[in-house]
Formats: C-alpha cells, sequence, structure tokens
C-alpha cells in the first residue's frame, strides 16, 4: 500500500511539474544568422534566419543550441548569435494588434505574415498576448493564435 502511494504521488509530481516548465525561446540577436544541420560549422549550412527571428531550443550545449523554427525544422546555432530577449513571428496574413485583450477593442495597427514583434509578457490573457512592435514601438494585444514563439 505505502509502495503505491509513493508511486501515485510521484507521478503526480511530474505532472504537475510539467504544467510549470515552458519551452525556452529565444531569439536572433545579429543581422543574419547561419542554422547548420549540427553543432559545427563544417556540416551543411540549412539556412539563414535575420534579427529577431524566434527560435525554441531543444538542446543547450556550450556553443551551440539545438532549435526548432516555426515550420518544425530543427537546425543548430552559434550560442553567441542569439539572445533571450522573446520575441513572436505572425503566422497569419493581416493579423490585427488591438489596443485590448480582445477583438472589440480599437484596431491600433494591421501586420503581414511574418513579420517578428516583441513578446512583453509570455503570459497569456485569454487568448491573447501583449506585443510591442519593433519600428513604432506599438504596444497592443494579439491572438496567440496567430503567432509563434510561445
Amino acid at each position: 500500500m505505502v509502495k503505491k502511494s509513493y508511486n501515485f504521488l510521484l507521478f503526480f509530481f511530474f505532472i504537475s511539474f510539467s504544467f510549470f516548465v515552458q519551452a525556452e525561446f529565444i531569439s536572433v540577436k545579429v543581422k543574419q544568422a547561419v542554422l547548420f544541420e549540427g553543432p559545427s560549422k563544417t556540416t551543411e549550412k540549412m539556412f539563414i534566419v535575420t534579427e529577431g527571428y524566434p527560435l525554441k531550443v531543444l538542446v543547450n550545449l556550450k556553443d551551440w543550441k539545438k532549435v526548432k523554427d516555426h515550420s518544425g525544422k530543427i537546425s543548430w546555432i552559434e550560442a553567441k548569435n542569439i539572445q533571450q530577449e522573446r520575441t513572436v513571428l505572425i503566422l497569419k496574413d493581416d493579423a490585427v494588434i488591438f489596443n485590448e485583450a480582445n477583438d472589440k477593442s480599437h484596431k491600433l495597427a494591421n501586420v503581414d505574415k511574418f513579420v517578428v514583434l516583441k513578446l512583453n509578457s509570455p503570459m497569456l490573457i485569454g487568448s491573447w498576448v501583449q506585443v510591442k512592435t519593433q519600428i513604432e514601438g506599438l504596444v497592443g494585444f494579439i491572438n496567440s493564435k496567430e503567432v509563434w514563439g510561445l
């Protein structure tokens, strides 16, 4: 009986803990960064990503990060080319940034697909997330279903 209780508590702990562990996202800090097939410059160059592009970290090595992009492609980036600043990538044509966290509030801007926005907070308000445009510095809310990087 004690062993079963212990196993149940251990299972409950791990399930509970998984709800609090969030994926680690980073963004590219240089104008252009190469994504490689492996954690070495001698491996095949797969893509070039630009400043601000969000990436999900899968593996941390000293000088390299194994990452996943918005399309699910997995590659490696040199750690010197990334930063901890969070960004999101717009996945929908003509996405709208609203003044408040609802689609009945004032529309602040329309944003094209694949534009990068700064993430003010990873906390969701319902299905909304607060973002900031990189050029005008406009702060507002966008539906989290329309972005990648959370």
